[in-house]
């Protein structure tokens, strides 16, 4: 087993424990050659021990599952090492504490802001994992997992026991889970968990943080508000759905119990209901129907017409609110009446694209909070719209959202941010590209221009040289990707117009200025058989467009920070310099390195770029 001061693989310095639990440990280390910090789980072999062997393939499971996940409230697996004996898993190190740690600091309940705060973001990266191909259960949601960040924001760790959702299955293999957070069906073998399973486990947990009980059946079937009155009529509510032992009474989705903490102040006895009455009304209105469609179809047109009368009315709702005021979950009125909208008929594009054009690109800043509501959005309504009309352009939108504004500027982790901005954005351009050729190829007429499609594909392999990036720790360059890195590079920059946003084209300008101020790519273009000249020319065509945006960029602080990163004296002169060493110090011939033995973890900006560095 390890120790502080032993290196792992030759690269990892362990630092201290971080937390250790059954058999496996958490170290906090250290890359020796990125400088960056990373936690390592630990785990032993154990021969001819059952037990051990199930704990053995329950980090196996986790790391192989985490490896395809890319939210960021979610830790990256980014290296595994196994030398027979011991199996080692790095992944992100999430600093702060377990909402379980600081409610025992705190020696009190959370706070109900905090905690329908914590259960909104929690909500959002439930949406997430169950919008998987196949869908992926959590099955061990609860305070000691759940990271609390400074920032307020959490992060959810630990998927030891997360499995992926198999169609048709009755029940489980295993009976896995943590007593009292666990639903009653992770303790069957007659039931199969699925995306409920997590609903209930997140409804006890929220029972646990607002009235700092333990969670046991004896406590949390107590209506919270008998514990502390002082608590929403609301949440009380909420908690009661979640925590049903029959899933069917619980929320069937976490997009479900999202939308209700986000409203929970409305969920009063009265509202309830009046909201009864008008289902039953509803409900009479529609046998009314049912008659009157003995007569004729009519009905069925009424029934459009209702749709689209709603559908328009919370549009002209949406375009008439304010986008910049941000309630508790930090949306804005505007978003969350496009979401109204989406929920009425989510096959109709036009409310995703407003939502993306008007909300999102309003600020010139797509946060991490933005990016998560819209992969939910999306997730739980992708087989509605993907087959609409408008869905390559709306793709293609999201695509540039992701390239062009999504940036986590002045944290620590901006640089993994930032390449996961590429790779976000290569994975929509895809989805444009397939859907506009499956039109085309079926004669139903082009769904992007001609330009847009061009500027597609460029990204997506642009977004494919991120990804090799992303996994070169692991694997390695396989081949030499910068070819295809640098064609793309001079395709984007030869495809850009007048007509395309200042932002968007600052920011190839800075990918291409910051591609040819790194040593390590610079070696791998000079590799690929780019020349000097050719590198030299490029970075001109860069800074020269940068400079021709300087007036333009004077409006927005984040293009005019992008702008002087291109243009300034300092800028010019470490690209220059760079340039020149490359080409200098190492002949043609020299032999190829992986970008995992060359330093393939340099930091990168916004877009995925590496960050600038001098040359050794």
């Amino acid at each position: 087993m390890a120790r502080v001061g032993d290196i792992i693989d030759g690269k990892y310095e362990v630092l201290s424990l971080v937390g250790q639990g059954g058999m496996s440990r958490v170290w906090l280390a250290r890359d020796r050659r990125l400088n960056k910090l990373w936690a390592v789980k630990e785990i032993g072999r154990t021969a001819r021990d059952a037990n051990n062997e199930v704990v053995v393939q329950s980090l196996i499971t986790e790391a192989n599952l985490m490896k395809r996940l890319d939210h960021p409230m979610l830790p990256r697996v980014v290296d595994i090492i196994e030398d027979g004996k011991t199996i080692f898993v790095v992944m992100d190190y999430v600093e702060g504490t377990s909402l379980k740690q600081a409610m025992r600091a705190a020696g009190r309940p959370m706070a109900e802001r905090d905690v329908i705060g914590w259960g909104i973001q929690l909500c959002e990266v439930l949406e997430y994992l169950h919008s998987r191909t196949p869908p992926i259960i959590y099955r061990d949601m609860k305070p000691a997992n759940i990271m609390l960040r400074e920032d307020g924001t959490v992060r959810l760790i630990d998927f030891g026991i997360a499995r992926e959702y198999k169609e048709g299955k009755t029940s489980d293999t295993k009976i896995l889970g943590t007593r009292g957070y666990a639903a009653p069906e992770q303790f069957s073998h007659e039931a199969q968990t699925d995306a409920r399973t997590d609903i209930y486990s997140l409804g006890v947990t929220l029972y646990v943080l607002v009235t700092g009980h333990a969670a046991s059946k004896e406590t949390y079937w107590r209506p919270i508000r008998q514990i502390d009155p002082r608590l929403s009529e609301g949440l009380e509510h909420i908690i009661a759905k979640a925590t049903q032992a029959n899933p069917d009474d619980r929320y069937q989705t976490a997009a479900d119990m999202r939308y209700d903490l986000e409203n929970h102040e409305k969920l009063t006895g009265a509202y309830r209901g009046a909201l009864r009455r008008k289902l039953r009304l509803f409900g009479a209105l529609r046998g009314a129907a049912a008659c009157l469609f003995a007569v004729g179809a009519s009905c069925l047109g009424a029934s459009a017409y209702l749709r689209n009368t709603t559908y328009d009315a919370y549009l002209a709702s949406a375009r008439a609110a304010s986008t910049d005021f941000a309630g508790a979950d930090g949306a804005s009125p505007a978003e969350g009446r496009y979401v109204d909208a989406i929920g009425v008929d989510p096959a109709r594009t036009e409310a995703y694209s407003e939502l993306v054009n008007r909300v999102y690109k309003a600020d010139q800043d797509f946060s991490i909070a933005e990016a998560s509501r819209l992969q939910g959005l999306m997730g739980a309504h992708l087989a509605d719209v993907e087959g609409a009309d408008g869905y390559a352009k709306l793709c293609y939108d999201i695509g540039t959202l992701y390239y062009v504004y999504y940036e986590q500027a002045d944290a620590d982790e901006s640089r993994d941010y930032a390449m996961s901005a590429g790779i976000q954005a290569a994975q929509w351009f895809q989805a444009a590209v397939d859907s506009h050729d499956a039109r085309a190829s079926s004669g139903k007429g082009c769904a992007l221009t001609a330009s847009e499609r061009s500027s597609a594909q460029v990204y997506v392999t642009i977004g494919e040289f991120y990804q090799r990036l992303s996994q070169a720790t692991l694997e390695g360059f396989e081949g030499n990707v910068y070819e295809g890195y640098w064609q793309s590079l001079e395709e984007a920059f030869d495809g850009l117009s007048d007509d395309d946003p200042v932002m968007a084209r600052l920011r190839l300008c800075s990918l291409i200025n910051q591609a040819v101020s790194s040593p390590t790519y610079l070696n791998g273009f000079r590799r690929a058989g780019v020349a000097r000249d050719q590198a030299q020319a490029l970075l001109a065509k860069a800074t020269q467009m940068a400079e021709g945006l300087a007036r333009e960029a004077a409006s927005s602080q984040k293009a005019r920070r992008i702008c002087d990163s291109i243009v300034s004296e300092g800028a010019r002169a470490a690209a220059a310099e760079n340039i020149a060493r490359a080409y200098e110090s190492a002949g043609a011939t020299a032999p190829q390195k992986s970008a995992a033995h060359e330093g393939a973890g340099d930091g990168t900006s916004a877009g995925g770029a590496p960050a600038r560095e001098t040359a050794r």
